[in-house]
């Protein structure tokens, strides 16, 4: 039997588009959730683990769920 180890990621595609959709800058952006802007870029260029605090301030800002901001990356035999 394979172990699998799931992780959840910050999904960058679904992030930048609900980004676009608030109309505000990425640094008024990291304001609102006390971030750097230097940190919401990097979130906006790939996939990323980050804490379930950050994501549920990111999905409150959004008016999401937090399921709709993440992607499982499976790892079979970790």
């Amino acid at each position: 039997m394979k172990n699998v180890k799931k992780t959840a990621l910050l999904n960058h595609l679904k992030f930048a588009r609900e980004l676009a959709k608030l109309g505000i800058t990425q640094e008024e952006f990291a304001e609102e959730i006390y971030i750097s802007d230097r940190y919401v870029r990097k979130l906006l260029k790939s996939d990323k683990n980050v804490s379930i605090s950050l994501v549920y301030n990111i999905s409150r800002q959004f008016g999401s769920s937090i399921e709709d901001l993440l992607v499982i990356k499976e790892d079979e035999d970790y």
